[in-house]
């Protein structure tokens, strides 16, 4: 049985699926966009009713599962807890080094937590939409970085301490249409199909002002120092290095999409740290700017990487080999508007766009894809009709394999762009 991280943007969903002004303390995010975009006509409006901005859930209780919030700690856990507590005092001295007792702390929490719960409350895989996580832990920064460098570091020699990855390529699963498949976990039922026949509302011009906009709900998200098929469970995989996290990977999908000739706006602002609470809200924030400053904006990317556990402590590393490269592979993301509950009117526009690059992607890059993602969620992109999510790997991949998925990224989503060129069209 596998487990995933349960993200913010799942808690967002679940809230705005029960109400969209009455929001709920396990919401995250803004619902609506807060001002009036230029081309009104193929942007949201506002919605009448402004909204009180809520309280995020985040990934704090990411490796406790779900019965963790609903019962309180039995007469043996607290026994135990206690008697942790004792020998944690008695010890104390002897721990406080300079560097020896946070790591003592994680342990003790840990252990005090699986003494009341055991793996099967966990979350399955099998019940999860995949979604952008929400996390509490603290980036590290450019100058404490010590071990982190742009590309694939030695590894260790010891493995003393480390957790298993498994490393596998991700694929064929989900409903099938044309070459690729989808996982819907919406409660919508889209002829894919016809779907895949269609085009997008898209009109791109080469050479002009800005058409694509790439921004980073979770700018820290980095990726891991070592490929020796371990991780260190006490390693952050967060960092303000814009060498190592999502900046890097945006960089490089950006100069591709801009030797094709087309303008590409890369907004590097940090929207998750220091506080990691609000980062879809600060996101929109930014894409409100930029679509009002630019209003020939076509697309917005939300570029992010992935993070994938099981059970038993295992993390999943997705890879595929392609042109004798392995590289990271990658899921789109494409939500809806949770049955009509989210303000969401242009959904299956951005489906439709997200279908074509899927099987686009296919046809040049075989195995770079993970299946579609069809989430009932928004994650802001009801700002545009081509707005969609891109996970690049996941938090045991590789930098260097992440940025060679951003290159074959680019290089795809520039063909498919090119076909809704306007002047190609008189």
């Amino acid at each position: 049985m596998a487990r995933y991280r349960i993200g913010s943007e799942e808690a967002e969903a679940s809230a705005e699926r029960e109400s969209i002004t009455d929001r709920t303390a396990s919401s995250v995010g803004r619902t609506y966009c807060l001002m009036a975009i230029p081309s009104a006509d193929r942007r949201v409006p506002l919605p009448p009713k402004a909204e009180a901005r809520p309280i995020e859930i985040t990934e704090a209780a990411e490796y406790i599962p779900r019965r963790r919030r609903e019962k309180s700690f039995s007469v043996p856990a607290r026994v135990t807890a206690g008697l942790l507590l004792t020998a944690l005092m008695i010890a104390m001295p002897l721990w406080l080094t300079a560097d020896g007792m946070l790591p003592v702390m994680k342990r003790l929490s840990t252990a005090a937590v699986s003494v009341q719960l055991s793996d099967s409350d966990a979350v399955s895989v099998t019940e999860l939409t995949t979604a952008p996580t929400e996390s509490t832990t603290t980036a590290t920064t450019a100058a404490e970085t010590t071990t982190a460098a742009s590309t694939t570091t030695a590894a260790p020699a010891s493995t003393e301490g480390m957790l298993p990855v498994e490393e596998k390529q991700l694929s064929g699963s989900g409903t099938k249409a044309g070459d690729i498949y989808i996982k819907n976990s919406t409660g919508y039922k889209p002829d894919f199909e016809a779907l895949l026949k269609k085009n997008a509302d898209c009109r791109i011009k080469l050479n002009a002002n800005y058409q694509v906009l790439i921004v980073h709900t979770h700018t820290t998200e980095s990726y891991a120092c070592r490929s020796d098929g371990v991780y260190d469970p006490d390693y952050s995989p967060r960092s303000t290095d814009t060498e190592r996290n999502m900046v890097a990977v945006g960089e490089v999908l950006a100069k591709k999409l801009e030797e094709k000739g087309i303008r590409t706006l890369h907004a590097t602002e940090v929207h998750d740290h220091p506080q990691y609470n609000g980062s879809y809200d600060r996101a929109l924030d930014t894409i409100e700017k930029y679509l009002s400053q630019y209003p020939s904006i076509e697309m917005v990317l939300d570029v992010h990487r992935d993070a994938i556990t099981y059970d038993s402590g295992t993390k999943l590393k997705p890879t595929a080999v392609i042109n004798g490269k392995k590289a990271a592979q990658v899921m789109i993301i494409s939500g809806c508007d949770a049955n009509g509950k989210l303000y969401f009117p242009e959904w299956e526009s951005n489906l439709t766009m997200a279908l074509d690059i899927q099987q686009k992607a296919h046809e040049l890059h075989p195995g770079l894809m993970r299946p579609l993602n069809f989430a009932p969620y928004r994650y802001n992109m009801h700002m545009t009709p081509n707005s969609l999510l891109l996970e690049f790997g996941t938090d045991v991949n590789t930098i260097d394999e992440a940025l060679y998925s951003a290159e074959l990224m680019g290089d795809t989503l520039a063909q498919v762009l090119l076909e809704y060129d306007v002047e190609r069209d008189r």
